[in-house]
């Protein structure tokens, strides 16, 4: 196999690992008409992360902004003032010691022991954590969820995905709304 191929094969491969690290679930109301539902707005969004206040106005305006492409590549256009239904999302993330943002954590009790450092072995502290996002397509007239998708994904360097953040919701993203609209009746 010549290197160039190699290396395409080993890219497409590294794509295909990527997206299939990320796992959407999705739940339809077949009682909604979406095949002739092609205008939307936006409803309220929820992010929360660590990142700070400016890194979580960039994902907000990425996650929106993508959502705004996919759509709009399915031929839904926004429409503020008379919409078919609104898009909104849920967003966060969270590790194994925190459950959910400011839940309460008992103190562990203080151990009396002296731990020394275990020679071979590094010190430092491998951390992940499990990304979420919850799209919701809420139908207007009720005001209730017509469409969900659950897409998640572990995260294994915090650091790393907020410098290929921009890349990342694209994958999501596209992911998630591969198979919107639903094809129901």
């Amino acid at each position: 196999m010549k290197l160039s191929q190699l290396l395409r094969f080993s890219v497409l491969l590294l794509c295909v690992a990527s997206t299939a690290a990320q796992k959407v679930i999705t739940t339809v109301d077949n009682s909604f008409d979406f095949k002739s539902s092609k205008r939307y707005a936006w409803g309220q969004n929820h992010l929360i992360t660590r990142q700070g206040a400016a890194n979580d106005a960039l994902i907000d305006e990425k996650i929106v902004t993508e959502v705004n492409r996919a759509l709009a590549a399915k031929g839904f256009v926004e429409d503020h003032a008379n919409p078919d239904f609104y898009v909104s999302y849920d967003a966060g993330s969270s590790d194994s010691s925190v459950k959910m943002e400011g839940a309460y954590s008992p103190a562990t009790p203080a151990s009396t022991a002296v731990v020394q450092p275990i020679y071979g072995i590094p010190q430092n502290i491998w951390y992940s954590v499990d990304g979420h996002i919850t799209f919701h397509i809420i139908d207007p007239k009720s005001n209730k969820p017509v469409w969900t998708a659950l897409a998640t994904k572990k995260i294994h360097d915090p650091h790393k995905a907020m410098k290929d953040m921009p890349k990342q919701v694209q994958m999501i993203v596209s992911k998630t709304f591969k198979n919107f609209p639903p094809n129901v009746k």
